[in-house]
């Protein structure tokens, strides 16, 4: 599989790789049955920083058909995910003052939480996910569901069939995407004359700050910081004019974009985040490459701390089969050999085997049947809602561990 030589944004060359994670399956491959375990694929995994805009990425893509036509991911198995929807589209419908006839179109809508909650607000919705078996149960939940992959040729038959959209929203979905500049075309081809391009991302400086290097896995193309957003939407006709800073998954920001001609001023808190993300000076090779040597330095407290609990007495299980997780067990295999299964509430994975490290996910109650004291918390961003739902397993004298963005007993 060739690796991409220039930058995905200013096409500048790109370095060789600052951090590189060996070979590793897809984060969301699950597995059937242990048959399968022989024959799995694994691919590079290597981030590089571009010398011109700053931004981080992958140097090796895989084919976005071979990761997301069946996927088993879905948002509304988190109770932060559902409130923090309801609160998003209120928010937003306010603040741009939206009526019924305005068009409120998600790419990469899963299962239609986020559209349930703007057509609860009163707007009309068109969500564009190319997991055929998510887009089914969107539209089983009401939410008009297109079964393709968002890009100008999709963009420009959604506007004729439809009509323009005055908001596009894109919730972590936008770092997946290999060619951004059709991207920002297709937006353009969408959007009215003052529509909004509402993109959440997981920030660049919440996973320098924090070490959440397990975020880094094949279909996270592009690391975003703002620097690179502001030179690629420049390029378009764009203008980012406000960011909002979001507390999900690590730290995640919400960049609000509009044409040029129409274009809000720039708001303090994104002058604000501007002058920090300059400060931490993420364009630097040398700040990434400290960043590498960081992560090194985990992997060995990481494998320590969990070696000195399990010498004590402690026995292992996880909670949450996330993507993370898979990029961080894989990462640790030390580690993931003492885990005696994973638990999750996403049914679409419960039964499965985690790619890689091949441990069972079971239902979230399995632990009673394992015999384990000690849970390790790898959907680390979940923590406090994972402790609440845990609160049988903590009463029977389980105890919990996050590895991010330190290796800690809570």
């Amino acid at each position: 599989m060739p690796a991409h030589t220039h930058c995905r944004v200013c096409r500048a060359p790109l370095p060789e790789p600052f951090l590189d994670l060996g070979s590793m399956p897809l984060a969301n491959s699950f597995l059937r049955s242990p048959e399968e375990f022989k024959t799995e694929a694994s691919y590079p995994l290597a981030v590089s920083l571009c010398p011109g805009c700053g931004l981080v990425q992958l140097t090796v893509v895989v084919p976005p058909e071979q990761m997301y036509r069946q996927y088993p991911y879905v948002s509304s198995t988190s109770e932060s995910v559902r409130r923090y929807a309801s609160d998003l589209a209120r928010r937003v419908v306010g603040q741009l003052e939206l009526s019924p006839a305005d068009c409120v179109v998600e790419l990469g809508s899963n299962d239609g939480l986020v559209l349930k909650a703007f057509q609860n607000e009163g707007t009309r919705v068109l969500g564009v996910e190319p997991a055929r078996n998510i887009a089914a149960v969107a539209r089983s939940n009401g939410i008009p569901t297109m079964e393709e992959f968002f890009d100008s040729q999709t963009a420009s038959a959604v506007a004729r069939e439809g009509g323009r959209a005055s908001v596009l929203l894109g919730r972590h979905v936008f770092a997946h995407i290999d060619d951004v500049h059709d991207f920002f075309v297709a937006a353009d081809q969408l959007l009215t004359a003052d529509g909004v391009l509402l993109i959440e991302v997981p920030y660049l400086g919440n996973l320098f700050r924090q070490m959440e290097f397990d975020t880094i896995y094949h279909e996270h193309l592009s690391y975003i910081g703002l620097r690179p957003v502001m030179v690629l939407a420049h390029e378009h006709g764009f203008r980012l004019t406000d960011v909002e800073p979001v507390p999900l998954h690590g730290g995640s920001v919400l960049l609000w974009i509009q044409r040029g001609q129409n274009a809000r001023p720039p708001t303090e808190r994104l002058q604000a985040l501007w002058e920090e993300e300059k400060k931490l000076q993420l364009e630097k090779a040398a700040t990434w490459a400290g960043f590498a040597r960081g992560v090194a330095e985990w992997k060995n407290s990481f494998e320590q701390f969990i070696d000195r609990l399990s010498e004590d007495g402690a026995h292992w299980i996880g909670y949450g089969a996330a993507a993370k997780a898979n990029t961080l067990l894989n990462f640790c295999p030390s580690v993931a050999r003492q885990i005696t299964a994973i638990l999750d509430r996403n049914p679409l994975k419960q039964g499965f085997y985690t790619p890689g490290t091949h441990i069972p996910v079971r239902q979230a109650d399995a632990w009673r049947q394992n015999g384990v004291n000690h849970m390790l918390i790898l959907a680390w961003n979940f923590r406090d809602e994972i402790i609440a739902q845990m609160k049988p397993f903590a009463a029977a004298g389980g105890r919990f561990a996050v590895p991010i963005p330190r290796p800690q007993l809570i």
